[in-house]
């Protein structure tokens, strides 16, 4: 996978996060990871396509997840298993991804996004095709997040 690739979502995590949390959002570190993984609390899944495919998930421990429906509703929340908390960090999944795509097709990687599917609670196993993740940690005041990046060049059709 390549860099170029990575980067166009770090801005935005940033940028996103902030906007819509009033939360300053700083990355912890940055690994080349294995293509199996465990869920954390709350998984937000985007799946990406076009001249890229693959997939962003996005991990929440239940405590983030907590902080960040709470901040995003206006109120304080005890659980996320609802469809409106679930639906907000799907959200958050889905600003940051459209705003990746389109720095990806600016630079030459024109790709569309889905919806996001969320996986809760922690604990299934996924497996992700085209090679190891890049997984980068995220810290806020309102917790831990992670972005995994599993993306590679479509085939050119003969």
């Amino acid at each position: 996978m390549k860099e170029e690739w990575v980067n166009p979502f770090l801005t935005p995590a940033k940028h996103v996060w902030e906007m819509e949390l009033q939360d300053e959002l700083h990355v912890a570190g940055t690994d080349l990871v294995s293509n199996q993984f465990t869920t954390d609390d709350v998984t937000a899944i985007i799946g990406v396509s076009g001249s890229l495919e693959g997939n962003v998930l996005y991990g929440f421990s239940g405590g983030t997840a907590v902080a960040v429906v709470s901040r995003m509703m206006g109120e304080e929340v005890t659980t996320v298993s609802d469809e409106i908390g679930l639906l907000a960090l799907g959200e958050i999944a889905n600003m940051i991804t459209g705003t990746a795509a389109t720095r990806l097709s600016q630079i030459g990687y024109p790709c569309d996004i889905s919806p996001p599917v969320i996986i809760e609670p922690s604990g299934s196993r996924f497996t992700t095709v085209g090679g190891p993740q890049i997984r980068v940690s995220f810290s806020s005041s309102l917790g831990f997040f992670t972005v995994r990046i599993v993306l590679f060049e479509k085939a050119a059709k003969d």
